[in-house]
Parts: C-alpha cells; sequence; structure tokens
C-alpha cells in the first residue's frame, strides 16, 4: 500500500508497495492506444487498473482521468474502494467527495480521477461532456457474477462514445483507454474489440489494441492463501461448472443464461446447402410441390439520435411441404432509424416484393397507431395482406429464449448472404442492448407461423366408417324422410329428393 518515505536528498516520497506479475506490469506499461487485462478473481485485474492510472497521473500532471464502472454500488464498493486501498484519500491526495473526484498529488502537481457509473441518465450526461486525457472501464462486461446476480455491464455504445472524449483535453496528447475484468463471453462486444478468437493467448492483430490474459499462476504469490484460494473456489462452484471457469479460471466461456443463440447453431440455406434456393412460387398448391407461407415480422422504434434503437424488419417463410419438416427460410433482414411513412414503405414494398400473407407488429404504445396508417396505406395500394398486432412477453430475454431452440434444431434457416446483420444482432443479445430490435423482430415473425400438419396417413385401429356401414344407412326405411332435410322452398326453389341418387352411391362396389 502507499507510505510516505525520506529520501537521501531530504524530500518526502510516495511509496507503492505494488509486486506486479509479468502479465500484469506488460499491460501497466503498454502505451497502446486501448488495452484490457482480464483473467480469473485474485489475479490483480483491478490492481492493475489502478496502478496504471497512477503512472499516467504521474506521466502526464493535470491529466483528468474517468474511471468508469457500471452500477453506483459495483464502482463504491469495488473499483474505488480497490483504488483507495492503493492510494489512500489524506495520503496520496485528497478526495473530493461532492464532485465524486480524487485529486492526486504528484511531484509535478496533481492529476485528477473522475469516479463515474453509467446506470443513470445524469452520470452518463456527466461523462459524455467531460474533456479527457484518458479513461479506465473496470469490469465492463457485466454478465453473472459471483453473487448469483447479473451485473449490467458496459453498453458498447457508451463505450464507443467514450472514445470521442478521451484525448480531448488540450495539452495531453497521449489519448489512452484501458480496460479491467472477468473473462467475458468469446461473443462479447470486448472479444470483437480485441480481435480474439479463443487463443491461449491473443494475436493482438491490431497495434492499436493489446489484450493481457490473467490465468491463475500469474499472481498467485501475492494471494496469502496462494494456490489454496483457487482450490477454495473450485470446491465451492464444482469444478467443471461455468462459474469455475470463467471466475476460477479466467475461461472466456457463455454462461448459459446470458445468451439465447451460439455460432455453431447457424445453418444455412442457398447454393450448396441441403436447401439449395427457394421454391419457384411462394404458395402452396395440390401437386405436393414445397411452396411457402411468407410473414413479416416489424419491431418499430422513433427517435431522432442515430445512437438510439433502431426499427427492424425480418421476412421469413414456412416450407409447408412435411418432408421438409416446416422448415423456416429467413428471406430478408434490414434495419434502419426509420421515420413512421419511411417504416410504412419498408414493411409494404416487402411484402409486395415476397407476396407475403401477414404482418405482425409488436402492440405496445405507438405500434398500434402505425397498424391503422398501414392498414389503410395497403387498401389505397391495393396490397392485401393481414396486419396482426402481437402483445410481446414482458422480458427481452424469454423473448429471444421462445424462438432459439428452432435456431439450435435447425428449423430455422440462414441465408447465405442478406442476413449477417440479424445474425450478428442474435449472437450480441443480451450483451448489446442495441442489438434487440432486429432479434425482437425476427421472433415476431417465426412465433407466428401456424403447426405444421402431419401427412396424410391412416392410424391402426378401427375403422370408424366403412362401406357397409353406409350401405346400411341407404337402405335403412328408405333412408330419411323428406321432412328432415333442409329445404329452400320458403326462398322459391324446389327442392329435389336426392335420396334415391344416395342410395345409388352407397350401394355401389369398387370395380
Amino acid at each position: 500500500m502507499a507510505t510516505f518515505v525520506d529520501l537521501p536528498s531530504g524530500q518526502t516520497a510516495l511509496k507503492i508497495d505494488f509486486k506486479p506479475s509479468a502479465k500484469s506490469h506488460a499491460f501497466i506499461t503498454d502505451p497502446a492506444y486501448i488495452t484490457g487485462f482480464f483473467g480469473p478473481f485474485g489475479c490483480g485485474k483491478t490492481s492493475a487498473g489502478v496502478i496504471k492510472t497512477w503512472l499516467y497521473g504521474q506521466a502526464f500532471p493535470g491529466a483528468k482521468i474517468a474511471a468508469l464502472r457500471d452500477t453506483w454500488p459495483n464502482l463504491r464498493d469495488t473499483t474505488r474502494a480497490t483504488f483507495f486501498e492503493w492510494l489512500p484519500p489524506g495520503i496520496a491526495g485528497h478526495y473530493h467527495k461532492t464532485d465524486k473526484m480524487f485529486e492526486v498529488y504528484t511531484s509535478q502537481g496533481p492529476f485528477f480521477v473522475y469516479f463515474r457509473h453509467l446506470d443513470s441518465e445524469a452520470d452518463i450526461t456527466n461523462v459524455l461532456s467531460l474533456e479527457l486525457a484518458a479513461a479506465w472501464f473496470d469490469e465492463p462486461q457485466g454478465g453473472v457474477n459471483s453473487r448469483g446476480g447479473v451485473d449490467p455491464g458496459i453498453n458498447v455504445k457508451l463505450y464507443q462514445s467514450m472514445l470521442g472524449r478521451i484525448g480531448r483535453q488540450k495539452g495531453y496528447r497521449l489519448p489512452l483507454l484501458w480496460m479491467t475484468g472477468n473473462a467475458p463471453d468469446i461473443a462479447h462486444w470486448i472479444a470483437q474489440e480485441f480481435d480474439y478468437h479463443g487463443e491461449a493467448e491473443p494475436v493482438n492483430p491490431d497495434p492499436d489494441r493489446h489484450l493481457y490474459l490473467g490465468h491463475p499462476e500469474d499472481n498467485v504469490e501475492n494471494l496469502e492463501e496462494g494456490w489454496g484460494y483457487y482450490e477454495r473456489l473450485e470446491r465451492n462452484y464444482g469444478r467443471e461448472t461455468p462459474m469455475a471457469r470463467r471466475f476460477a479460471r479466467g475461461e472466456w466461456i457463455s454462461m448459459g443464461m446470458e445468451k439465447p443463440f451460439h455460432p455453431a447453431w447457424i445453418q444455412r440455406w442457398g447454393p450448396g446447402q441441403e436447401i439449395a434456393a427457394l421454391p419457384p412460387h411462394y404458395q402452396d398448391d395440390r401437386s405436393g410441390h414445397p411452396g411457402l407461407i411468407v410473414e413479416v415480422g416489424f419491431d418499430p422504434a422513433i427517435s431522432e439520435k442515430d445512437t438510439a434503437a433502431r426499427s427492424a424488419l425480418v421476412v421469413a417463410g414456412q416450407v409447408r411441404h412435411p418432408l421438409m419438416r416446416g422448415r423456416l427460410l429467413i428471406l430478408e433482414a434490414i434495419a434502419g432509424h426509420w421515420s413512421v411513412w419511411e417504416q410504412v414503405r419498408q414493411i409494404l414494398n416487402a411484402v409486395v416484393r415476397w407476396k407475403a400473407r401477414t404482418v405482425r407488429v409488436e402492440d405496445v404504445a405507438y405500434q398500434k397507431a402505425l397498424r391503422d396508417i398501414l392498414d389503410r396505406e395497403a387498401h389505397t395500394r391495393g396490397i392485401h395482406v393481414h396486419i396482426e398486432l402481437v402483445k410481446p412477453d414482458g422480458d427481452k430475454l424469454r423473448r429471444a429464449n421462445a424462438w432459439s431452440p428452432l435456431v439450435e434444431d435447425g428449423t430455422v434457416l440462414f441465408p447465405t448472404t442478406a442476413a449477417e446483420d440479424l445474425i450478428a444482432c442474435m449472437l450480441a443479445v443480451p450483451g448489446d442492448r442495441s442489438k434487440w430490435d432486429p432479434v425482437d423482430a425476427a421472433g415476431l415473425c417465426l412465433r407466428g407461423f401456424p403447426a405444421l400438419e402431419a401427412a396424410r396417413t391412416r392410424l391402426p385401429g378401427p375403422t370408424v366408417s366403412t362401406p357397409e356401414r353406409a350401405q346400411s344407412y341407404a337402405l335403412r326405411g328408405g333412408g330419411m324422410p323428406l321432412s328432415a332435410v333442409v329445404t329452400w322452398e320458403k326462398f322459391g326453389a324446389r327442392t329435389p329428393d336426392l335420396r334415391g341418387r344416395a342410395r345409388g352411391y352407397a350401394q355401389r362396389r369398387p370395380s
């Protein structure tokens, strides 16, 4: 921890008794634009973030540095607490409680650390208005935590917005951003940011982005319990459980409940696939041709902000022939920031383009009005389509889990092109909240298809109707009396007695 020591020159200096591992030292001293250090508990991640902040302030006195976390309790109880362990207020500097700003002393003058959480609109606005030299994200990955709860993490849009804030402080020409945390899912935006695909050690192809992976053995000598710490974690979590693999070993894995979709589930239709192309036409006929029933799902959003949620449209067709198991083919998936009339145009153009019979729109708030506009414009253009409002489930993760089994078992197939944005959104949720709209639109579309009817097959067992039974009815007492037959005489039409013809059909024998 930090203590004052007297130097031979008679001056007083602040001594920090920090013993980094080789991996931690490489991360702390790396001057790359964006660096990340992720691993299991106990590998010194947050401490490395603190020391990197301190070294940056030593090199650039007067610098403004943001220390960011997803929620205020996490920031207060973990990030800020660890910061004050290494750099105690009153010794290393002065903490301005009202402003949540720590003024850290150096021999050349102070630097300033702004502690901010990003789960309130006020604090987000405050952060995005700062002119910063550098920023530190602690635990940006979110997800299931070791306490059995779920941390929201840092939204990728906020992270990208922060990239535009660092380096804005005048006179500081080395903008840096560093991240520390537990290992996220391999499909998380953090893995995409560092172009990491699960290798034992990151390749780091981008010179501006360097990722470092912590392991249990890296920092075990600094733990009071040594290896006993990780042995206890595995006893508590179970040796091969996701909790142990993530928090005791530092593996980048999905925590199950986090990810409704996985890359290995994605199957395609198109050239070279089991279904090579669309059927020649989109409607069933009596010849048994595997035609398509086409439907549209639409999740609308209205906002003038480019960073707000997008409106999303997904078109899918169901192959109704029993031999195709009712496969659902994604035909088109698009999204954009559209006005109301642009939304109507996109929907109706898709209806005409794909001969869709039904459009499903989420039944909340403004969407109710959209149905009326759609219905009127469809009649004006002579387009016959059924517009259906669908009440959504309250929980977005539940909506996605309702149709993710269809992707897992190969019922939903994606085209070899034209659906990459939808697939990317599926793999990004729920970590990236901005990706939900195409996923919700796909759910509205796919969950509305009717159940596939079985092929005509006579079940074994007693036959309900036989020719002999029909013949006995025809000959019994001359058949049904004419008075029991519905007639149309009161409408001026004579009802013929067709009982004789019926008896003739019943008595015919097969040739």
